[in-house]
C-alpha cells in the first residue's frame, strides 16, 4: 500500500471556497481499481491541506494518473487552481497499518 500527499495553502482569504470545491467536486476514485481512500486534512489554525489519497500498489496510482477520469477529475481543477497554490506532492509506502478491532 502506499499514500500520496498533495499538500497546498489556500489563497489567502478564500479556506472556505477551496473546502466547498473539494466538497463538491464530482467524486470518481472509488470506481478506480486499487483505491483504498481519500481524506482532506486541514492544519488547525493555518490555511495548509492535505489531500491524501490510499492505494493498493504504486501501480494502482499511476494507472489513475494516465487514466481519462484523472484527466476529467482534474480538468480547470473545478476551479481550485484559483483557490490554492503550493503543490507538492509526497508518496509514502505504507509499513505499518494499525487499525481498531
Amino acid at each position: 500500500m502506499i499514500v500520496v500527499m498533495n499538500v497546498v495553502r489556500a489563497a489567502e482569504g478564500r479556506a472556505a471556497d477551496f473546502e466547498r470545491a473539494f466538497a463538491n467536486r464530482e467524486r470518481r476514485l472509488a470506481e478506480v481499481p486499487g483505491f483504498a481512500g481519500f481524506e482532506l486534512l486541514r492544519r488547525q489554525g493555518e490555511n495548509e491541506y492535505l489531500v491524501i489519497s490510499r492505494w493498493e500498489s504504486r501501480e494502482a496510482f499511476e494507472g489513475w494518473r494516465r487514466s481519462d477520469a484523472f484527466k476529467a477529475a482534474h480538468a480547470g481543477d473545478g476551479g481550485r487552481g484559483e483557490l490554492s497554490h503550493g503543490n507538492e506532492i509526497r508518496t509514502y509506502d505504507v509499513l505499518e497499518l494499525e487499525l481498531p478491532a
